[in-house]
């Protein structure tokens, strides 16, 4: 048997979206303790068989790694069939596939700290700007990445987050959140003059006021946790 060797990250994949009820089942952990490519080629294919489930995808891994990987660890498998050079490839393989696999804001490969233990970790672009705007990056991995995949939904990526970020509300609902994102906005601007017509004069009340920015300027609130919530601006 042989050792695995790391294969090198690849930056540059296209992330995949995943709904919060999928996150909660992915294989955040995949291999802990062990370098060795037998184990890691089983654990890898575990977690790429829970990974085509969740994306309704059978045929997440070709054909003929799965000949490969039943030949090397599968069940009817045989010492006599072993080959470094070939579980070498076919891990790199794997790695690749779980590399795309990985959810939005988060790569696969070795903890930081701990090169033996393998599996999705939250990008360090991604955890200073969630811990800037008030995030907790301690919290459980699918509920950063639902974070991650709702930003996203609304434009707001690594490249734009900061000029898009607005500040904080607070409110036990989004409705009341939005209420006093809008009076924090005006008391801010130090406009006073009621004869004004403009923003917030037009409204009726402050919810209608939130509705106006919503609409017309493209905030978005986000909750960080408990009453507190995250403003964001389409930029």
């Amino acid at each position: 048997m042989c050792e695995a060797k790391q294969p090198t990250p690849n930056w540059g994949r296209i992330m995949t979206t995943y709904t919060l009820d999928q996150l909660d089942g992915f294989p955040w952990i995949v291999s802990t303790d062990t370098l060795k490519t037998e184990h890691l080629l089983v654990k890898y294919w575990e977690a790429a068989e829970t990974v085509a489930v969740l994306l309704e995808r059978p045929c997440f891994l070709d054909p003929e790694t799965l000949q490969e990987l039943r030949l090397l660890v599968g069940e009817d498998s045989k010492e006599k069939d072993w080959d470094c050079d070939l579980a070498q490839r076919t891990l790199e393989t794997l790695t690749a596939a779980l590399e795309e696999a990985a959810p939005a804001g988060f790569y696969f490969g070795s903890q930081e700290g701990d090169g033996a233990c393998f599996g999705f970790w939250l990008e360090q672009e991604w955890a200073d700007l969630l811990e800037h705007c008030g995030w907790s990056t301690d919290s459980d991995s699918a509920a950063l990445a639902d974070v991650i995949r709702e930003l996203e939904l609304d434009g707001i990526d690594c490249q734009n987050y900061q000029d898009a970020y607005c500040g904080e509300a607070n409110g036990c609902t989004e409705e009341r959140a939005g209420e006093d994102y809008a009076l924090g906005l005006f008391e801010d601007s130090g406009t006073r003059e009621s004869s004004y017509d403009g923003w917030p004069f037009s409204c009726i009340n402050w919810t209608q006021a939130w509705e106006e920015l919503r609409l017309s300027d493209g905030y978005r609130l986000h909750r960080i946790g408990g009453d507190t919530w995250a403003a964001f601006r389409a930029v």
